[in-house]
């Protein structure tokens, strides 16, 4: 009998959070970093490299995404038989944006996976499932900027202090009902 040869797939591990989940829930990196890896080790992929995007929102465009925009240029060179990521709306949040990557990908001959989701790109259905799900998390996302908008246009209005950025010349203080304000600082 003939030997059969495993391909072992060099795999490129994909991890983002965006500066309100940094803020809000922790999508951490490092979670993400330490569920890939271990997906990888249980699968017996081969680690080609960290694509991590911090601090950056999952509808923005692949160019704008410094991690995504290294990945896809190593796809283009040919080093990368599959992407991984948690979840597909750290991949991304647009629809339009990832069909745009997909494109490259299926040039390249490159798959992709989220370890903690069940999509499948080879059916109709599972094409559609993908199209739905990410409409769903771009609304979701507007959705979600749009309350943070009004939340810190509430507390800007109040004069409460937003995150630990305080502007010269101010401090903080407690008010009567322990809220933290931003009050002029008379020395400085």
């Amino acid at each position: 009998g003939g030997v059969i040869m495993l391909k072992v797939l060099r795999t490129a591990l994909y991890e983002r959070v965006s500066t309100d989940e940094q803020a809000l829930k922790g999508f951490s990196i490092e979670t993400q970093i330490a569920n890939l890896e271990e997906h990888c080790k249980d699968k017996g992929l081969k680690i080609v490299g960290h694509y991590t995007d911090e601090g950056i929102s999952g509808s923005k465009p692949p160019l704008k995404r410094p991690a995504l925009n290294r990945l896809i240029e190593d796809v283009k060179a040919g080093k990368i038989d599959l992407i991984i990521f948690t979840k597909l709306d750290r991949w991304f949040r647009s629809v339009k944006e990832y069909f745009k990557v997909q494109e490259i990908l299926e040039e390249n001959k490159v798959e992709w996976k989220a370890i903690h989701e069940n999509y499948d790109t080879t059916t109709a259905n599972g094409q559609m499932a993908i199209t739905m799900f990410l409409a769903i998390a771009q609304n979701e996302r507007d959705r979600t900027s749009e309350r943070i908008k009004v939340v810190f246009a509430h507390k800007k209005k109040n004069k409460e202090v937003c995150f630990n950025r305080i502007p010269v010349g101010y401090k903080k203080v407690l008010d009567e009902n322990g809220i933290r304000r931003l009050v002029k600082d008379e020395k400085t």
